[in-house]
């Protein structure tokens, strides 16, 4: 799986996009069975390189079939908006989470519901639901997953050690977290040494955990409203929580503070003790004879554990040719035979797989696991307007909570639900 900022990627579909045309058939076949079937995907390097030992081994079983990768590291998003609107997108493309719902209201998704309850079909019980879920719109499937990462919490054993703070278990609250993250905050002639946590900055999906975790969100569960949401109870008391950790008892780096180690990850520098954070960085950290770490579970809030998902997948070209074939290649990459060679690099759904590659028992990698079944919907996945209405409204709150700008909390998600509201009313016309 990328990092984060490649799982999230984001990009605005022309209200006027018109799918129209056939992609092409590359097929070149004296018997008529032979066919080409193109997978689009924004990985270069060592994913491209998986992505096509998955394909060279189907290709060995199904000698009729070609199976050609199309990487585009730099502007895949672009690129791809480009051959929909041609008529002539890759038969599978990747697709980032925040970014299935657009794809389905535009008519670029195959609905594979029929075809996973076909003869050759999958079984739905076969992988972590809460992941599954995140491919289905209105109970639709519309993609498979290839991998993802929830969250869990990062803890430096030697700090821990050194501060005789016993090392945190699944259970604990955020009210622990916040206790310790203040004792493991070390400050020597009135400078921080080292900070007692990191928590992911402006980022909403690292939000989650917390907001929902007191009973706050940011949209309603039909994505109709965010008055009564976004500034609830539940989301004043979370987001007054992070403002106290990053401004009242300085716990957390803020956003000029990490600048100022120009991009290097703290957590890994051991400049914090703590870090909410995604399976993206284990095996560096496993790497380093210096760093002696732990992970646990994220922690709970008053109405309970919750958590985040980051989802990488694949769908199913509506105007291909080869839909049949693509469909079969589809859920060979995303089932047992694909995640077995993308296992030993990111979590996969496939339940088998990951009990099988050690991920639900592995002491680093179970808290992420075990994560899955507290995942909370992201509201990209609720609301097709939320990138162009609350959205903006948050990242312009977070932005200048992050710079440290003085802001009475209450007030702000009163005035971000109200614009939210405003903008959705007229997005919705």
């Amino acid at each position: 799986m990328k990092k984060a900022g490649k799982m999230l990627l984001t990009m605005s579909l022309a209200a006027g996009l018109m799918l129209t045309g056939c992609s092409k058939d590359t097929s070149t076949d004296a018997k008529g069975d032979q066919i080409t079937l193109r997978v689009g995907t924004w990985e270069g390097g060592e994913g491209q390189a998986l992505q096509q030992k998955v394909a060279d081994s189907y290709m060995k079983k199904h000698p009729n079939v070609k199976i050609e990768i199309e990487s585009v590291p730099d502007q895949y998003g672009t690129k791809l908006l480009t051959q929909i609107a041609g008529g002539d997108a890759p038969d599978i493309f990747q697709v980032g989470d925040g970014d299935i719902r657009l794809y389905m209201e535009k008519g670029a998704f195959e609905n594979l519901s029929d075809y996973a309850k076909g003869k050759n079909g999958i079984n739905y019980d076969d992988y972590y639901q809460n992941v599954l879920d995140v491919g289905k719109i209105d109970g639709e499937l519309y993609t498979l997953p290839k991998d993802y990462s929830t969250l869990a919490v990062y803890y430096n054993k030697k700090m821990f050690d050194e501060a005789k703070i016993p090392y945190p278990k699944k259970g604990w609250t955020w009210d622990d977290f916040y206790a310790t993250a203040k004792k493991l905050t070390k400050k020597e002639n009135g400078n921080i040494v080292h900070w007692g946590t990191e928590m992911g900055g402006a980022e909403q999906r690292f939000l989650i955990p917390l907001l929902y975790g007191y009973g706050g969100s940011f949209i309603s569960n039909d994505g109709k409203k965010f008055e009564g949401y976004l500034n609830s109870d539940g989301s004043k008391d979370a987001l007054n929580f992070y403002h106290d950790m990053y401004f009242k008892d300085k716990i957390v780096p803020t956003t000029s503070d990490s600048e100022a180690f120009k991009g290097v990850d703290l957590f890994g520098a051991q400049k914090t003790a703590m870090a909410l954070g995604g399976r993206w960085p284990i095996m560096d950290y496993r790497k380093n004879p210096d760093l002696k770490f732990g992970t646990v579970d994220v922690p709970k809030g008053p109405k309970g554990e919750v958590n985040s998902i980051f989802y990488a997948g694949y769908g199913l070209y509506s105007q291909s040719e080869h839909k049949k074939a693509a469909w079969d290649y589809l859920k060979y990459l995303t089932g047992a035979e694909g995640g077995k060679v993308f296992a030993d690099h990111a979590f996969t759904a496939v339940k088998k797989v990951a009990e099988e590659k050690g991920q639900t028992t592995d002491k680093d990698f179970k808290p992420f696991v075990d994560g899955i079944q507290n995942v909370q919907m992201f509201p990209e996945r609720i609301s097709p307007y939320y990138q162009a209405t609350g959205s903006k409204e948050v990242a312009n709150l977070m932005e200048r909570f992050m710079l440290g700008k003085k802001m009475n909390i209450d007030k702000e998600l009163d005035q971000a639900a109200k614009n939210s509201d405003e903008e959705l009313g007229k997005a919705q016309k």
